[in-house]
């Protein structure tokens, strides 16, 4: 008897809660899940979203409040949900005042997404990571700066693809130093040539014809090698590879002078 009767409570319960939900307006349940938004309880938003999806699936409070559900995920670091819903947004509402946002908030999620809780801690540990997201932030952050150059977060976005290319650029010349000291030289050659030709303006460029230099020299082609030291030398100066090289030209001058000398003696 006693659980027939916690059943039919339960069921009674199920029911009231289902009712309770739907006389709510679409006004009342968007505000809600904001006010959660807002104080940063986010998991508690994500569900005030979901229930005004799922009972007012059109109007404007499902539009702004399907922006909203993005963030939330973002917030919440559920960043695959937060891209689903964004894109879900974007196709569903392509005249949406916000559309500007979205498209820098997609970038914004892949480039945190990029930049765990490790990476903040140390910057330098993204040179050994999978660099998959970082590429995806900057096309996401390119495609928002080409739809809306006029927004009001164009600056910012263009400040992070910045960033972005020079972690790419600088994971790419790591790699070719890698290349480098293991003799796979013509790999490491390839890598160097990427980073010139893909990421100009980068502080890895210098760097990386260095390494071309130095490849071209083991493999024994030395018009290559020099082509490539003149390059540096004309565009990096002060760059600590051809004062090494100078470095190593004048203790080989010393030396083939003694032999001289030594040799003269003998005679």
């Amino acid at each position: 008897m006693f659980l027939l009767i916690g059943v039919s409570a339960c069921k009674k319960n199920k029911k009231k809660d289902s009712v309770e939900v739907t006389k709510y307006s679409a006004e009342t349940l968007y505000n809600r899940a904001k006010k959660y938004m807002d104080i940063g309880v986010w998991s508690n938003a994500i569900l005030g979203y979901k229930h005004l999806r799922n009972q007012y699936p059109f109007g404007r409070y499902a539009e702004q409040g399907s922006l909203e559900l993005s963030y939330s995920y973002y917030r919440n670091f559920e960043m695959e949900l937060a891209i689903s819903t964004l894109d879900r947004f974007i196709k569903n509402y392509p005249a949406h005042e916000h559309l500007d946002y979205a498209y820098y908030l997609k970038g914004l999620i892949y480039f945190e997404s990029e930049r765990g809780l490790m990476q903040r801690v140390n910057p330098d540990i993204s040179k050994d990571r999978n660099q998959e997201n970082a590429k995806q932030s900057f096309v996401a952050f390119k495609t928002f700066i080409e739809k809306f150059p006029k927004s009001n977060y164009a600056v910012d976005a263009e400040k992070r693809m910045i960033y972005v290319r020079n972690q790419l650029a600088a994971f790419e010349l790591k790699v070719a130093k890698y290349y480098l000291r293991r003799q796979a030289y013509v790999a490491s050659i390839n890598r160097s040539k990427h980073v010139v030709e893909s990421f100009q303006k980068t502080d890895s460029v210098a760097d990386s014809i260095a390494v071309m230099a130095e490849a071209y020299k083991q493999l024994g082609q030395d018009d290559l090698a020099k082509s490539s030291m003149l390059v540096l030398e004309t565009n990096f100066p002060n760059h600590s590879y051809i004062q090494k090289q100078e470095i190593d030209l004048s203790t080989q001058l010393i030396s083939f002078k003694d032999l001289w000398i030594f040799g003269k003696k003998s005679k």
